[in-house]
């Protein structure tokens, strides 16, 4: 029977051990026509050289100059991908730092066809508790809040992370690819995702289909480093730039119009209640510090 191709796009950059992990995930997977495309951002941790001496058959590198970063990478090979693919087959978008099922493949492709070629998801969960850390987005354009979702598995989302997600080709025909020049890296995937939604497609996320991953962010180092970096680096999920780019091109045409006042007002707004609920729980915790040690003082001892 001659069923779809699956063609798995991971980034890699200086993370030998962690890929090395992944393709021995996909070599253990059950589904038959799965083709890896590793694009390589210049890495120099010996990654590129394990890469050429893996010979394997479904397995093609792509190499980058070390600037490539998320969205370049996942443009690069998608556009590999669009020489090689039919409206038949599927794109998984896919990251190297995550642990999957033999079977998590063929649960994408089998939830996508039930589902009338759907864009279907993973659950990212804990990988070391099992719990769910997230289950897709919902975006509220209104407030101008991106809202992570823990346990709505099997509904409609409105974008999702590219930890794990398979797309039909047919519809990545239609929708083009990703837009690395306007996200660089963090909303890559939402973007890309969000797009897809709005021209009517769904977006589902599947519970039988979990990737586990750390739940430690990935752009925690950059947080640290001080508020800078946390708001204006490419490499944090809280660049401020990124995120008005992202409102002032998706949602409702009146909104996108005045996205750069609306968003003035709201985060400060936001920064004012920020400091106003950080205030509040320590003068609290004063209080109850206090409270607390006059009851010991009042106390009367026992005697025995």
């Amino acid at each position: 029977m001659n069923i779809p191709k699956v063609f798995c796009i991971i980034p890699v950059r200086n993370r030998k051990e962690i890929t090395k992990r992944c393709l021995e995930y996909l070599d253990d997977q059950d589904y038959p026509a799965l083709h890896i495309i590793i694009v390589d951002d210049g890495s120099t941790d010996g990654t590129g050289e394990y890469l050429e001496q893996c010979m394997r058959p479904n397995l093609t590198v792509l190499k980058g100059d070390g600037n490539l970063w998320w969205g370049g990478a996942m443009h690069m090979g998608m556009k590999f991908v669009s020489g090689l693919a039919n409206d038949r087959d599927y794109i998984l978008m896919l990251n190297d730092d995550v642990r999957i099922e033999k079977n998590y493949v063929s649960i994408l492709v089998n939830e996508s066809m039930k589902n009338v070629g759907s864009v279907v998801g993973s659950v990212n969960r804990d990988e070391s508790t099992g719990y769910i850390i997230d289950c897709g987005y919902q975006i509220d354009f209104w407030r101008m809040r991106i809202l992570l979702l823990h346990g709505i598995a099997g509904e409609t989302v409105d974008a999702m992370s590219g930890r794990g997600v398979l797309l039909p080709y047919a519809i990545v025909r239609c929708v083009g690819i990703v837009r690395p020049k306007l996200f660089p890296h963090y909303l890559s995937d939402l973007d890309y995702t969000s797009r897809i939604r709005q021209s009517g497609c769904r977006l589902i996320v599947s519970l039988k289909a979990a990737v586990f991953v750390s739940s430690e962010s990935s752009d925690k180092k950059i947080r640290e480093k001080g508020w800078f970096p946390r708001y204006f680096s490419w490499r944090s999920k809280d660049n401020l730039v990124r995120k008005l780019l992202f409102f002032s091109i998706h949602g409702p045409f009146l909104l996108r119009l005045v996205a750069l006042p609306r968003y003035l007002v709201i985060g400060g707004w936001r920064l004012r209640r920020r400091m106003q609920v950080i205030k509040v729980p320590r003068d609290k915790v004063f209080e109850s510090k206090i409270e607390t040690a006059a009851n010991l003082l009042q106390k009367p001892k026992t005697t025995e």
